[in-house]
């Protein structure tokens, strides 16, 4: 038992003189994670500690001289290739490299390509101490680890592409998902997560052994790129303008179609009108023509009843009636034949009527006496004189 103390005791004392400056306090960071190391023989607990003995952020570890802590840091990290594009996000990023990653097309025509990638370590502590044990142990071996990997599988996957792919903006960032997703699966399950890779910038060019590139198929597809952007304007004019066309085409459209409809109206009503009036009048003119013909009619029986028996007695009736409301004193009968002779005969009133055997009360009066035969004398002449003139 002696004999292993003393054996011991040699060896913690070179080990503390090996990692004397790894000795003392240590304070994580707001995202940092720490993994203790024992250099010690397997057989005193030497080597990684377990999930339990990783230091959390803001922790504040005590380091033994024969311990060391394996810091981490799982804030987002930023990886970027090609010349100015180390001021990405706020200047975090880090420049892999001013060069481009450069690529080929699968038609042959070489592309550069500006990337940057965003990753972290995952913030578990079972995944930490699986990285250190078989990935890597410190930031660096990480970071050169996730450059390795994303730059192969930009290589891989976008040589896939022909150059109309590289133009298409969906084809183009469909396959650089394929980039992601192939990264995720290499270092995913190593406990670093590839959450991001973006493609800033492509450029067909071919680099030159003298360092330069030779641009003269991007220029010509800078052209036709801007010729394109040409036509696209113009396109998107003709489409104003027939746009604005089809608007006013619309608008006089519906103009005409409240002119078309207010004529209609006025048409309708007019025809209503026209009806209305014209239906009154024909029904005016039907009374009218159903009073003649009874009119006729009714004369038509008058004159067939004349042309009887009764109708000198009719006829008869009618004299007294006319000459009952006349109330003259003497009538002048023209007792002629001849159309130029005038011969006028005076006939007393009362002496007619009572020949035509008309009674006293149809006349509606007394008989008026002829008591003064000389004042009846003296008013025969005037009436049969204006008889005369009547006649």
């Amino acid at each position: 038992m002696n004999a292993r103390k003393l054996f011991i005791l040699p060896l913690l004392l070179s080990t503390v003189a090996l990692s004397a400056c790894d000795t003392g306090v240590q304070h994580m960071g707001t995202t940092e994670y720490g993994v203790r190391f024992r250099k010690l023989p397997t057989f005193m607990g030497g080597g990684l500690g377990s999930a339990d003995s990783v230091a959390h952020p803001l922790q504040t570890v005590v380091v033994f001289p024969w311990e060391t802590v394996r810091r981490f840091d799982t804030a987002p990290q930023y990886l970027s290739w090609g010349k100015g594009m180390g001021d990405a996000a706020g200047g975090s990023t880090q420049l892999v490299q001013d060069e481009d990653v450069y690529t080929r097309a699968k038609d042959g025509n070489e592309a550069a390509l500006k990337l940057t990638v965003r990753y972290r370590i995952k913030p578990d502590p079972a995944s930490l101490v699986k990285l250190v044990q078989n990935v890597a142990e410190t930031e660096d071996e990480v970071r050169n680890l996730v450059i390795a990997v994303v730059r192969s599988e930009v290589r891989s996957y976008m040589n896939q592409l022909k150059t109309p792919e590289f133009r298409d903006d969906k084809k183009r960032n469909e396959t650089v998902d394929e980039v992601l997703q192939a990264a995720q699966r290499h270092l995913g399950p190593l406990g670093i997560e590839v959450e991001a890779v973006n493609l800033k910038q492509y450029r067909f060019v071919r680099p030159l052994p003298d360092g330069g590139e030779d641009t003269r198929y991007q220029d010509r597809l800078r052209e036709i790129q801007e010729m394109e952007q040409d036509i696209e304007g113009e396109r998107s004019r003709i489409e104003t303008v027939r746009a604005k066309k089809q608007k006013e085409y619309s608008e006089a459209e519906s103009l005409y179609n409240a002119r078309v409809s207010e004529a209609k109206g006025y048409k309708e009503q007019s025809v209503f009108q026209g009806n209305s009036y014209y239906t009154a009048r024909s029904n005016e003119a039907k009374a009218i023509v159903a009073e003649g013909n009874a009119e006729v009619a009714g004369l038509t029986k008058q004159i067939s009843a004349l042309s009887g028996k009764g109708g000198q007695a009719m006829l008869r009736l009618e004299v007294a009636k006319q000459l009952a409301k006349a109330n003259p004193r003497f009538v002048a009968m023209n007792q002629g034949s001849g159309g130029a002779a005038v011969d006028l005969s005076k006939t007393d009133l009362n002496q007619l009527i009572g020949q035509l055997g008309i009674v006293e009360g149809l006349v509606g009066q007394p008989p008026r006496a002829q008591n003064n035969p000389e004042k009846s004398q003296k008013d025969e002449t005037p009436v049969a004189q204006t008889q005369s003139a009547g006649n």
